[in-house]
Formats: structure tokens, C-alpha cells, sequence
């Protein structure tokens, strides 16, 4: 697989320097800041951003943490298919992907969608796509999986 080229050093020092503010926000318990914070480093990011390495992937998935931390669900829906087109992944087989999406709408209380997603990631990965604390969402597949007579 070729790596994509990286972001050249000064806009990699600038984005760093706002993470860091935003990691601060974030430890201080203000989770808008944060987000506000990150969102002004991912503009910084020269289009088209899924051309570049690290930090478009890192952030988009960050982003649909953040908005399922912030109940958004209609942020979390947008930055699932950024992070997708981030990581290249237009059929969304990227186990990152669909685990990020998978736990998202878990969390969020769309049981559907997450079934969904957490039956693709067995398809595509087995019991082995599900490790440590996501094993809860295996063994979520797996009752809803025999409640619907599948």
C-alpha cells in the first residue's frame, strides 16, 4: 500500500499546537471547546484532505467520538462518511471504520444501525474483529442476532 505523503512541517506544528489546546479543553471538561478547537485545525488540512496522511484520518474519527459524546447524531451520521472517505474506505470494510460507527450508534441508541454494522464486522472479521471492551458488542450481535431468528 503507498502511504500518503504527509502534511509539510509548519502546517503539521500549527494543527499540533491547536490539538494540544484542544486536548486541554478537553481535560478541563469543556468537550465544545474541544471540539471547536479540532474543528479549526481540520481546516487547516489543504484539500482535498483525504489525500493526506495521519491527520485527516485521526480527526474525522475523533469527530464522530466527539459528536456521540455530545448526543449529535446528525454530526456523528456526517463524520462517519468523512472518516470513511478519510480512510479510503467507500465500501466501509475498514475495521476502524466500522467499529468507530458500530460503537457510535450503540451509544447513541440506534440499536438497528448498530446490529447492522456490528454484523458487517463479523461478516468481514469473524469473532476475531472483536476484542477487550468491544466484546460487549459481540455478544450484542449475537442475542439480537438469535432474537430476530437469523
Amino acid at each position: 500500500m503507498n502511504r500518503k505523503p504527509e502534511l509539510d512541517t509548519n502546517t503539521r506544528s500549527t494543527i499540533d499546537a491547536i490539538l494540544k489546546e484542544s486536548g486541554d479543553r478537553y481535560s478541563a471538561g469543556d468537550l465544545k471547546g474541544s471540539l471547536d478547537a479540532a474543528l479549526k485545525a481540520w481546516s487547516l488540512i489543504p484539500d482535498p484532505k483525504n489525500r493526506w496522511d495521519y491527520y485527516p484520518q485521526s480527526l474525522s474519527a475523533g469527530f464522530v467520538q466527539d459528536y456521540t459524546d455530545l448526543n449529535d447524531k446528525a454530526n456523528v451520521e456526517k463524520w462517519v462518511a468523512i472518516m470513511a472517505e478519510m480512510y479510503d474506505d467507500p465500501n466501509h470494510e475498514d475495521h476502524l471504520v466500522l467499529m468507530t460507527e458500530g460503537e457510535a450508534m450503540f451509544k447513541l441508541g440506534d440499536m438497528q444501525r448498530a446490529y447492522y454494522i456490528f454484523a458487517r464486522i463479523y461478516e468481514l472479521y469473524g469473532s476475531k474483529g472483536f476484542a477487550g471492551e468491544q466484546l460487549a458488542y459481540l455478544e450484542f450481535y449475537q442475542k439480537e442476532k438469535v432474537a430476530r431468528g437469523e
